[in-house]
């Protein structure tokens, strides 16, 4: 999946309801011959300021930065709050230059979301234009692939070979086309892998009964309807699984993943 922004645009609130400008003064974005010239410097452009990537997404922010006159080559300072970002200190603009598209990269782990402001220095700044936004960033899970596992089903009495992938930075594991194709088991774990980190939530398996149509799967209970744990042993893992259907409920065992070595 690929981005579906490269940057946008937003209109200035407000800029024209100063007193200093009347209705026959409205001046254009690069209007050297208007009233902006009266404040030069440089503002930012975005309408966009909380984005998404996918995990195939290069990580870089494009952000638009104008200026009001471009008479002559000018230096802008930047700056930004979050060292995962790295803005440049400076943006040079050459004479008849009034906009610039700035490449910011940045870094985050996948499913984690982080938020930067970008500032233009107070010297360099004009009245006419915001000179500083913040910026909302999530990206997708980055899934790596750990390898073949094999899975067993309780209900099917079946094993087989399993992919499995870990989210970037995380404890999430995601087996791919597990019981059916294209759809996936998710669970988290805690840091120490030992627990589950949250309760495995309900998820639809693929199979679909002759009688009974689509089988679910969720977090299995004990009798007394407290929520199971996963057990481990070495390199497999025990979930503990209740199979449902609309007319009720197989009941619950655990299912096993032996992880890639």
């Amino acid at each position: 999946m690929k981005k579906t922004f490269e940057y946008a645009y937003v209109a200035l609130i407000g800029l024209l309801s100063m007193a200093a400008i009347s209705c026959t003064d409205e001046f254009e974005y690069g209007d050297v011959g208007g009233v902006a010239q009266q404040d030069p410097g440089a503002f930012f452009v975005a309408d966009a300021t909380s984005l998404k990537y996918s995990a195939e997404d290069a990580e870089i922010l494009n952000v638009i930065l104008m200026r009001t006159d471009s008479t002559n080559a000018e230096t802008i300072s930047l700056s930004g709050d979050n060292s995962s970002f790295q803005v440049p200190a400076t943006v040079n603009f050459s004479a008849n230059e009034l906009k610039k598209i700035v490449a910011i990269p940045f870094h985050i782990n996948g499913g984690t979301t982080q938020t930067v402001t970008i500032a233009i220095a107070k010297e360099n700044a004009t009245v006419y234009g915001t000179d500083s936004l913040t910026f909302t960033i999530t990206r997708d899970f980055v899934w790596e692939y750990l390898g073949e596992g094999v899975f067993t089903s309780w209900l099917f009495g079946e094993s087989w070979t399993q992919p499995v992938y870990r989210g970037e930075g995380t404890h999430l594991y995601k087996l791919t086309d597990c019981i059916a194709k294209g759809y996936d088991i998710t669970f988290e774990l805690t840091e120490d892998d030992m627990h589950l980190a949250k309760p495995i939530s309900k998820f639809e398996t693929g199979y679909v009964h002759s009688n009974y149509g689509m089988v679910s799967a969720e977090n299995g209970t004990d009798g007394d309807g407290n929520l199971l744990d996963i057990e481990r042993e070495d390199n497999i893992i025990y979930l503990p699984l209740k199979y449902t259907v609309s007319a009720g409920s197989f009941g619950t065992n655990y299912d096993s993943i032996e992880l890639p070595e």
